[in-house]
């Protein structure tokens, strides 16, 4: 299936400019404020858009506002507005409002949607800011990557991520299994083993169609989905590795081995549930599932690093990004911010505080480790319809109506079109 291409015609120009020299900042909201100090009598106030709130994620709600209060004592006469956005409607109002000249001082930007919206000619280039060189050069590899578009950095990690192995112990020593798996081939095997349909256990949990939850045994079986230049999908989401894994997910998928996420549809049970009721024995998650499970009664479980194959134990790099202006966006890439959002499940992008983070909260170490091979989805314009184009293929393979290699080959020719489209 074809996605819809975007409009390359449609360029955006907005005012974004730092003037380092002077301390002065002139932000995209066309306010200008000493970016040192300001007085009380002429308050600035930024907008700091995202997707926090105080009903869906009340905890993360709570403690970034204590972080906005905390920038605000340390700037007088600097006030912050964090406007709540619902994810959905994120990306087409701030595009809108950027072709209006009027988008945020700071957006809180998915991932995915970088690389785009520096197409678009939306995004301040960090990489001509001074302020922005030692956030650049202390950001870990995998969410830095996130940002570079076309030579350049257009943003700075403000949160990142990735997925390990979470393994229920009870449900693995019921069926003999003495421990989690270390390699693809033991979680394919032990995936079977862990079944039992007559007691409604499947082995093996995979979120979804799409790339984030299917990359990770794409890249640790040695697959790839792309070139190293991005260019190209030819020979790499089609290559024999890459089909080779979807060979098998399918085949487990056919024996009743991977729960009914991995489809997905009406009557699907997520993967987080499925995991907390007992009825996945194994699911690839991110770090916001400890506290999820927190409180889960009779939930005997561990966590490991994805199980290595030909390509080593590789997921995926996951995340959002800041982009546009100066002074909040490096108040909240500092360690103060930082490690108070580790504890909500955003992890540091920063090597510098991947230590704090991890004393604080334990359970991240795994996460942290992984992190270290963790790999980015493309970084390119185009993803948004490669990644719609894949999944929509390997929705025609498990639906029957396609085989691996003939669904894998048109899903490489839609990503060959959304990667020359930017």
């Amino acid at each position: 299936m074809k996605g819809t291409k975007r409009n390359t015609g449609r360029k955006y120009l907005i005012r974004a400019s730092v003037l380092a020299s002077a301390g002065v900042m002139s932000t995209v909201t066309g306010i200008a404020a000493s970016s040192a100090t300001a007085s009380a009598s002429s308050t600035v106030t930024l907008q700091f858009w995202n997707t926090y709130n105080a009903a869906g994620t009340p905890s993360e709600f709570s403690t970034m506002q204590g972080i906005l209060n905390k920038f605000e004592k340390e700037n007088p006469g600097i006030k912050v507005t964090s406007v709540k956005i619902p994810y959905g409607d994120l990306l087409a109002k701030f595009i809108a409002a950027a072709a209006a000249g009027d988008p945020p001082a700071v957006l809180r930007s998915d991932i995915a949607w970088v690389p785009s919206l520096a197409a678009d000619g939306v995004l301040v280039n960090m990489s001509r800011q001074k302020w922005a060189q030692p956030i650049l050069k202390g950001a870990l590899p995998g969410p830095l990557s996130t940002n570079y578009y076309e030579g350049s950095y257009y943003g700075i990690p403000d949160d990142t991520n990735t997925q390990a192995l979470f393994w229920n112990k009870t449900l693995f020593a019921a069926a003999g299994l003495s421990g989690p798996p270390t390699t693809l081939a033991q979680m394919w095997t032990d995936a079977a083993t862990l079944t039992n349909s007559a007691k409604g256990i499947f082995g093996l949990s995979v979120g979804g169609t799409d790339l984030w939850n299917v990359a990770p045994f794409i890249w640790s079986n040695g697959g790839a989905l792309t070139n190293s230049g991005l260019t190209s999908a030819t020979g790499y989401m089609n290559g024999t590795a890459t089909e080779a894994t979807i060979t098998e997910l399918l085949s487990l998928q056919k024996a009743g081995d991977i729960g009914s996420d991995f489809v997905g549809g009406s009557g699907a049970i997520s993967d987080e549930t499925g995991f907390s009721k007992g009825e996945y024995a194994m699911e690839v998650d991110g770090p916001w599932a400890v506290p999820t499970f927190a409180g889960t009664s009779g939930l005997n479980y561990g966590v490991t690093t994805f199980p290595a194959g030909a390509g080593g134990s590789i997921s995926t790099v996951g995340g959002e990004d800041l982009v546009i202006a100066k002074l909040l966006a490096a108040f909240l890439a500092s360690p103060y911010a930082q490690t108070r959002m580790a504890a909500r499940g955003d992890m540091s992008g920063y090597s510098a505080d991947a230590a704090v983070e991890v004393k604080q909260n334990p359970y991240l170490g795994v996460f942290a480790q992984q992190l270290l091979t963790a790999r980015a989805r493309p970084v390119a314009p185009g993803y948004p319809e490669l990644d719609a184009d894949f999944t929509a293929e390997l929705q025609e393979v498990l639906a029957g109506n396609l085989s691996v290699s003939d669904a894998m080959n048109v899903a490489a020719q839609e990503a060959n079109a959304a990667l020359s489209n930017p």
